[in-house]
């Protein structure tokens, strides 16, 4: 089952859910809460053909490879940080969520923005049962424009969806915890 905003309000309500810090009035949709960007980005530097850096899929963890090889930038408040098309950068949202065992989540981007190229996730949407942390966010321009990417804009959804039987046990992930 999809939560309706009155069962979103209701679990934050209740402290079944958490979204720290809280969603205002403007932040719901019929069947979503949006969630806003962060500050801060993880960029990479695009390899020449023949001089690149190669990455062995399933080899390694992804957040060692972005350690690694990427460079976080701190954009200020009322700064921006360019996207130029077909540039790929990890974000974080400002919100950080708590899920309980019954519950979970798929972030989605928003049409607003989707139509201007910004995809806000590659194929990872889904925020599992008992996950707490922010939510890293896969944002690559796929369109024509250069699109500046604004601290606070609201950049995607949660769509949380009631499990129909609660997951029982967590599942260690290198994701669990995370923050910028």
């Amino acid at each position: 089952m999809i939560y309706s905003k009155q069962n979103i309000v209701a679990a934050l309500d209740e402290g079944v859910l958490e979204i720290r810090p809280p969603p205002v009035d403007g932040m719901f949709d019929t069947s979503a809460v949006d969630l806003r960007l962060g500050s801060q980005f993880t960029t990479f530097t695009k390899s020449s053909p023949g001089s690149g850096i190669f990455v062995t899929i399933g080899e390694s963890q992804a957040e060692q490879i972005a350690a690694q090889h990427g460079r976080v930038q701190e954009i200020a408040h009322d700064g921006y940080l360019e996207l130029e098309p077909g540039d790929f950068v990890l974000g974080w949202t400002i919100e950080s969520v708590r899920f309980p065992l019954h519950l979970a989540a798929r972030v989605e981007g928003k049409s607003s923005i989707a139509r201007f190229g910004i995809s806000v996730h590659q194929t990872a949407p889904t925020i599992h049962a008992d996950f707490e942390g922010a939510i890293r966010l896969e944002i690559a321009n796929l369109g024509p424009f250069l699109c500046r990417l604004k601290p606070g804009t609201r950049i995607c959804q949660l769509i949380i969806e009631e499990l129909r039987n609660p997951a029982t046990e967590s599942i260690p992930s290198q994701f669990q915890g995370q923050s910028a």
